[in-house]
């Protein structure tokens, strides 16, 4: 469940993890829109492309795209 925060429910940083068409153009737009880096999309041993962004409420979003 995703919401707004309240007073009664205040927000709570997560990790959410997604897949898009181009992980790249992804990164970028996240950090045009005000995200932090976490780390620049990267490939290591399995088949994703794989960056991190911190959005302003402190939630990290990877996102992926499979590439191999």
């Amino acid at each position: 469940m995703l919401s707004e925060a309240t007073d009664a429910y205040p927000a709570i940083p997560t990790w959410l993890h997604v897949y898009v068409p181009d992980v790249d153009a992804t990164y970028a737009r996240a950090l045009a829109a005000g995200g932090r880096s976490v780390q620049e999309p990267v490939q290591k041993g399995d088949p994703d492309k794989r960056g991190g962004v911190m959005d302003p409420g402190g939630n990290t979003w990877w996102i992926s795209t499979q590439v191999g």
